[in-house]
């Protein structure tokens, strides 16, 4: 059987024989892992993107500026990354809602949620005229659909380089084209919060009348509230003992 087979056949044998084995697929645990934060190069003038990416993000309240605890990291790392830059000298950080309420009350939310991150950057040791609060509300968003997840992307909090040694990053506006919200230093705040008037409180208005009570209806009150004693003895009407006993006899 041998003798049989062509020389062709015999190099295509020795051909499959030299394959090398597949290579196995990489496991998640030996792929590489993404950055802390962009860029990954250390901070330059030069570069070309002034948005600063952080892995995470800022999360707040539904419907409010409360920060929640799960931004302490992204918050932590961008913190980091200003005391490690001291060459930028204004952060920009955006103010971004999703379309779901109206347009004012975004445009408001965007506000304190930028003024919120900013003022959290100050208690730290920021100083106050490094960041600059810029809102946007709901009109740049990510994504033009309404879907869960871009609503999700929609709502965000970025960061952009705005000044680098006193001047304007790659020449364009620090703002870019936002609402700027005055972030103020902590001693401005404290000292706000000491000078501030206590809160009114404001009673609705009432209307007094004098309701006259009937002596008879202040007897009928009182007998609802008190309860009747037992009779000490049968009433009148009812038959007595032996003649009740009697009538059943009959």
């Amino acid at each position: 059987m041998l003798r049989r087979l062509t020389l062709s056949s015999l190099l295509a044998l020795a051909a499959c024989a030299e394959l090398p084995p597949p290579r196995p697929v990489p496991t998640h645990d030996v792929q590489p892992k993404p950055p802390a934060w962009y860029p990954e190069a250390p901070w330059t003038a030069e570069g070309a993107d002034g948005r600063v990416y952080l892995q995470g993000k800022v999360v707040f309240d539904s419907g409010r500026a409360t920060l929640r605890p799960e931004s302490l990291r992204v918050l932590n790392d961008l913190l980091a990354y200003l005391n490690a830059n001291p060459e930028i000298t204004r952060l920009r950080v955006e103010g971004h809602t999703d379309p779901r309420a109206g347009e004012d009350y975004n445009q408001k939310l965007s506000e304190r949620r930028a003024l919120a991150v900013a003022d959290w950057l100050v208690d730290r040791g920021i100083d106050h005229d490094r960041l600059l609060a810029v809102a946007f509300g709901e009109v740049r968003p990510l994504w033009p659909q309404k879907t869960k997840d871009a609503l999700q992307e929609n709502r965000r909090t970025e960061f952009h380089v705005a000044e680098v040694n006193g001047n304007r990053f790659q020449g364009e506006d620090p703002t870019n084209g936002g609402l700027v919200i005055y972030v103020k230093s902590k001693a401005e705040r404290e000292a706000e919060r000491k000078t501030a008037p206590p809160p009114k409180v404001t009673i609705p208005p009432v209307k007094v009348e004098r309701d006259v009570i009937k002596a008879v209806e202040a007897k009928k009150e009182r007998d609802l509230l008190e309860e009747p004693e037992p009779p000490a003895t049968a009433p009148a009407n009812l038959p007595k003992k032996d003649e009740a006993a009697d009538a059943k006899a009959k």
